[in-house]
């Protein structure tokens, strides 16, 4: 007999772009911030505190593209969020230069669908055992500009994942696309989303060089989802295979047998 107790919120923000021109982002990914209905105002309490050190103007939402400019205040936001209890973060996302799907190019949608895809069963699964008992979730991705969220709604609530036995979609208690301005915690998932984007998206200098900076991602790496005393890949999904973030400088965990070639993920996309 299925034990449903409580309620868990899932927020989700997007880091990167779906483009796959020289021009697009490195990665497009999605970081998603897990909590509970009892334990939400601790996170939202560090949103807010952030938001006041960093001058937010009360009209417009916190975002690390805008707050998260420097090396200080991004390490502030790090040390905050971090250090909030009870919050599970999850992190999708892929490699662009190692993606060899060709779809992806000609179908923008298929790759948001195919992303969000991979996320909405890591929500599902955290939710299974969300400390120790299955419980229903309601999941709000981040509202995205010209984009139409109905065929995304109908691509998650379709047969791909209802009828698959292992995902536990009987624990879905909604299923929305908001605005960044409606909760704070979408604002955190910004944040989230900004700590993988330093860590894997290689900036240029002045001078021709490129550097990444995985500090922030490490100082929330105890909030990533853990399986079996591993993020991967139920904490972190990477396409087109988990190499790409298990053989980077990203990578805390320099000992992990993973730090090798996982199976290809460029398989049919449905």
């Amino acid at each position: 007999m299925r034990t449903i107790q409580g309620h868990l919120y899932a927020y989700i923000d997007e880091t990167g772009d779906r483009g796959m021109s020289p021009q697009s982002s490195p990665i497009f990914g999605m970081a998603a911030v897990l909590v509970s209905q009892t334990h939400a105002p601790h996170l939202r309490q560090a949103v807010s505190l952030l938001r006041k050190d960093f001058h937010v103007p009360d009209d417009r939402p916190m975002s690390w593209k805008e707050a998260g400019k420097t090396h200080d205040r991004r390490r502030h936001a790090a040390e905050v969020l971090g250090a909030v209890d009870n919050v599970r973060v999850l992190y999708v996302y892929a490699d662009k230069k190692q993606l060899q799907h060709a779809g992806f190019a000609n179908d923008l949608t298929l790759f948001y669908n195919y992303v969000a895809g991979k996320m909405f069963k890591s929500i599902l699964w955290a939710a299974q055992n969300w400390q120790g008992h299955p419980t229903p979730v309601h999941i709000r991705y981040g509202h995205v500009r010209r984009h139409d969220h109905r065929t995304t709604e109908a691509y998650l609530r379709g047969s791909t994942f209802e009828d698959d036995p292992k995902i536990p979609t009987y624990l879905l208690a909604g299923l929305e696309w908001v605005s960044a301005t409606q909760y704070l915690e979408s604002q955190a998932a910004d944040m989230y989303g900004g700590f993988l984007r330093a860590a894997v998206w290689p900036k240029r200098t002045e001078w021709g060089d490129e550097y990444t900076y995985p500090e922030f991602l490490h100082a929330v790496w105890h909030q990533i989802r853990h399986s079996e005393d591993c993020a991967i890949p139920l904490g972190i999904f990477v396409m087109p295979h988990h190499s790409a973030f298990t053989d980077s400088g990203a990578f805390p965990c320099t000992s992990c047998p993973k730090k090798r070639p996982d199976r290809d993920l460029r398989g049919p996309i449905h």
